[in-house]
């Protein structure tokens, strides 16, 4: 590679940060920002870094973003894989190829647009085929003016990178701009990643620049003054000092010089050099997006016109031709030659330039550019480019185009400009600009009369989600009242209703709202809109207890008939998955829920997927398998910020923070619990605070503060009764009903032991049947009926045989062992007491186990140091004595670094030691020494 022809000057430190940023690729991902106003020299950094990458790196990939190219769609991601498309694409599975060739049009559309996601995961797939060859970089510069679509696509991809040796350096203008500097330090992560903010050139570089770049010689107070003046920013000396040697003065304090204040109006000075003919040119270049010399004289015809005009601005340093591609040599200046053109002059040259592009989009703007009043027939392009910007996949780009097209309405058809912006409204939304779309709309909700276009403006606003539960309840109801016998869309708002009153908790409710929107669309007869209210009716149905038998199996083989993808709330497979949960049946709703978060990571759903894990999280932990729902919450939790979703946020802390409590990690999970119970009390969601309260409640319990644990949980089962909520899988029923047992309120406990009991019957669920056995057994013993009690505890026994919920037999198991030793049955009680210690202890259930270990000390005989191992305690134990790190225990045991973790813990806490030193010196006869 050819080396570079500019001395870099006085940016030694940035240098060497560029050089450490390549040194760290071969070891994993990456990133470097460089900051700054402008004419400080981010771009010249950036050439060096390019160069340099191309010195160390198997690839880079590279791209100058400029304004005029930022409200086109994929123009950046274009740049970036321009020279490994080749390669790489037959690499990629069908789906995501056939995505992104649709995106850079390389291919046609087809029926549906492709993904967002599915482009992210293919230019992952991508990078991912590059990095194998070696480390990758991927530099940007201007990244303020990376179109949204490309910017969108790189931010999937390079959030989702893990150790592949790929790196990002991004230069960055200081100003407002659709990415800044954070945000591009969020793709590869803040501990990842490096930013610089560019400061001024001192005296000594100013003046050694000045020198190697022009003729002047200055002496030192005339170089402190230009310091000075130009607060050492190297484009404003050199621009001044041109200026000077142009007009034969020196830069003095005695005669001041009329410094420009800013930099626009320096550079319009160069502009104002250029002869006439030749500025409605460079107005077409910086109205382009790709300028390029063919497009130009497509433009004006004539061909010497174009070359001398482009000749006459490269003398000038304004721009360069390279690659059949003019570019200017600063974006300000293609800024500065558009925005000082007047407005007739800037629609001239719009409506050549629309004759000239091939391309439907870019031809399409140019065409309403060229508008200067609204026009039906460029309003009707417009909609063609929308729906080909949509179609592949740039919500973003379309999104735009729509509101131009609303923009461009005549006035005397206002129908066709609100159909319009209720477009753009929802292409935002899909783009997750969820604020622009919602001004949007509220703009219009006063302007559409009553009716179907009232109706759909609302139910708009409502999906949008831009606002609390009982404001999006409120819209939903609002636009139901303008639509009462128009069957399909009264489906829609409906079903969507309904599961706003689940939130808010009204189960009685939102089960009517869900069956009447099932109701219209079995009438209107799509199949796509049936599966979308079953899916509502079989949520619904499953927190009142009221299923009707099949249904939501239909909706699944309605669902996979449809082939298409469905959105988490509107999808009958999830609502089984989430059924399954409840009835206790965990290894077939893993099933179910692990298929479908692989075919929604496949098509790029992050919405359905989310929650999806949250619901694994909840599988998991019912069947015992902590340390999994554990690194599932860390994978929900980073899609949770990725997705800037509160709400969801919520949820996964609320789910993290029931398993931390089941651990005994105390101040995490309360920390948790009163995070997520925050979010939800923001959002006017009227149930999570109930659940929440039960997490704390738990805790209370599990250290045997019963006397505040019944004070907590006491009220929470009855406030579900109020609402309707008969969710048997809700473990603080079990908790109240044993934290009242034991502080004697046995009316309550008896009043709710019978409502859940029922609820137990009715669901059928083995799990659910044993816990409520649990509690008759507790309320027995607390009535002194012993054997009453025993009895209860050996049909819960029998009950968790059939399913796989460890923890709640290791409590039954723990509650009749102390019933036992009061009966005096030492030999029974001292058996299920120690089965309840090792499936405790085996769980990392710590507050338990205490609980366990404390029963166990008062049957005489019975030795307490808990110094009997389980066989997975063993394994990993064994491998520590002989010296294997936890990674390499891990691996030789095919288990995270975290469960090992998890094991050693249980074993140094048994054996009453703290190090692996005292566990090799420990002589314990199951270890192999």
């Amino acid at each position: 590679m050819a080396m570079m022809s500019t001395e870099i000057i006085g940016r030694e430190p940035e240098l060497g940060a560029i050089d450490e940023f390549l040194a760290l690729l071969p070891r994993g991902s990456a990133g470097l920002t460089i900051a700054g106003e402008t004419g400080l020299g981010k771009t010249t950094l950036w050439q060096a870094a390019v160069w340099r990458g191309g010195e160390r790196c198997s690839h880079v990939l590279s791209h100058r973003a400029v304004e005029a190219e930022s409200a086109l769609s994929m123009v950046g991601l274009a740049d970036v894989l321009a020279g490994v498309l080749e390669e790489t694409l037959p690499e990629l599975a069908a789906p995501r190829r056939h995505a992104l060739q649709v995106a850079l049009l390389i291919e046609e559309p087809g029926a549906q647009p492709p993904d967002a996601r599915a482009i992210g995961f293919a230019v992952l797939d991508v990078l991912r085929a590059l990095a194998r060859a070696g480390p990758v970089l991927i530099a940007i510069d201007d990244v303020q003016w990376l179109d949204e679509s490309s910017a969108a696509a790189l931010d999937f991809a390079i959030r989702r990178l893990s150790d592949e040796p790929i790196g990002l350096f991004c230069a960055v203008r200081d100003a407002p701009a659709t990415y800044t500097a954070g945000d591009v330090r969020g793709w590869i992560g803040q501990e990842l990643s490096t930013h610089i903010e560019l400061g001024p050139l001192d005296p000594r570089a100013l003046h050694h620049l000045v020198g190697s770049r022009l003729s002047i010689e200055l002496s030192r107070p005339e170089l402190l003054y230009l310091h000075d003046v130009t607060a050492g920013n190297p484009l404003f000396a050199l621009e001044l000092v041109r200026e000077l040697e142009r007009a034969g003065s020196r830069p003095t304090p005695e005669a001041p010089l009329q410094v420009p204040s800013s930099l626009g109006r320096l550079l319009s000075r160069r502009l104002a050099r250029l002869p006439d003919a030749a500025w409605d040119v460079l107005l077409a270049a910086a109205a382009l997006a790709q300028p390029a010399p063919e497009v130009l004289i497509a433009a004006f015809g004539d061909a010497s016109r174009v070359t001398a005009a482009l000749e006459a601005a490269a003398a000038e340093d304004i721009v360069t031709v390279d690659d059949q591609r003019v570019r200017f040599t600063h974006p300000l200046l293609a800024s500065l030659c558009y925005g000082q053109a007047p407005p007739w002059r800037r629609r001239e040259v719009h409506a050549r330039l629309a004759l000239a592009v091939g391309e439907s989009e870019q031809h399409a703007r140019h065409l309403a550019l060229a508008a200067a009043a609204p026009d039906a027939g460029v309003a009707a392009t417009l909609d063609l480019a929308t729906a080909s910007a949509a179609a592949r996949g740039a919500t973003t780009a379309a999104a735009s185009l729509a509101e131009l097209a609303a923009a461009l309405t005549p006035p005397d058809v206002l129908r066709a400009r609100w159909k319009r912006l209720l477009r753009a409204a929802d292409l935002h939304r899909l783009a997750g600009d969820r604020a622009r779309a919602g001004r949007i709309l509220g703009d219009l909700v006063e302007r559409v009369p009553g009716g179907a276009e009232r109706a759909d403006v609302l139910f708009a606003l409502a999906t949008v989600r831009h606002a609390d539960v009982p404001t999006i309840t409120s819209l939903c109801e609002r636009a139901l009242e303008q639509v009462p016998d128009d069957d399909e869309r009264f489906a829609r708002i409906v079903a969507f209703l309904s599961w706003m009153r689940l939130l808010r908790g009204d189960v009685v409710g939102a089960l009517a709202d869900a069956r009447a929107g099932l109701v219209r669309a079995e009438r209107v007869g799509d199949p796509e809109l049936v599966a979308r209210a079953i899916a509502r009716v079989a949520m619904a149905e499953t927190w009142a207890l009221d299923m009707t038998p099949g249904l939501v199996e239909r909706g699944v083989e309605i669902e996979i008939e449809l082939g298409g993808r469905l959105e988490f709330h509107e999808s009958p497979l999830v609502a089984l998955g989430r059924r399954l949960i409840c009835l206790g049946e965990f290894d077939r709703a893993r099933d179910v829920l692990h298929k479908t978060a692989e075919k929604a990571r496949a098509a790029g759903d992050e919405g359905t997927r989310g929650h999806v894990l949250f619901h694994l999280i909840l599988v998991d932990w019912f069947a015992g398998r902590w340390t999994n729902a554990l690194e599932t919450a860390d994978a929900a939790m980073e899609l949770a910020e990725q997705l800037d979703d509160d709400q969801y946020r919520g949820m996964v802390l609320h789910a993290r923070a029931i398993v931390e409590a089941h651990m005994g990690r105390e101040a995490a999970a309360r920390a948790h619990a009163a995070e997520a119970d925050a979010m939800a009390r923001s959002a006017g969601d009227e149930i999570f605070p109930i659940w929440n309260a039960g997490i704390l409640g738990h805790l209370d319990l599990a250290r045997g503060d019963v006397d505040v644990a019944s004070r907590r949980l006491g009220e929470l089962p009855g406030r579900l009764l109020e609402i309707g909520w008969h969710d048997p899988a809700d473990p603080l029923w079990g908790d109240a009903i044993e934290a009242l047992v034991a502080t004697d309120d046995f009316v309550l406990a008896r009043a709710y032991l019978e409502r859940y009991a029922d609820m137990a019957e009715r669901s059928a669920s083995a799990w659910v049947l044993a816990i409520a056995g649990r509690c008759q057994g507790l309320l027995a013993a607390a009535d002194g009926d012993l054997s009453e009690a025993l009895a209860a505890f050996d049909a819960a026994l029998a009950d968790h045989a059939r399913t796989a919920a460890p923890f709640e037999r290791a409590r039954t198991l723990l509650v009749a062992g102390a019933v036992r030793r009061r009966a005096r049955q030492k030999r029974p009680a001292r058996e299920a007491l120690g089965q309840a210690l090792a499936i405790f202890e085996e769980l990392g259930a710590a507050l338990w186990a205490d609980r366990a270990r404390s029963e166990l000390a008062r049957i005489s005989g019975r030795r307490t140091t808990g110094a009997v191992l389980t066989e997975a305690e063993v394994r990993v134990a064994s491998l520590a004595v002989a010296g294997k790190s936890n990674k390499e225990i891990a691996a030789a045991l095919v288990i995270s670094i975290h469960t090992v973790e998890a094991h050693l813990t249980r074993v140094y806490r048994k054996l009453e030691i703290r190090s692996r030193s005292e566990l090799a010196a420990s002589g314990h006869p199951e270890l192999k020494m």
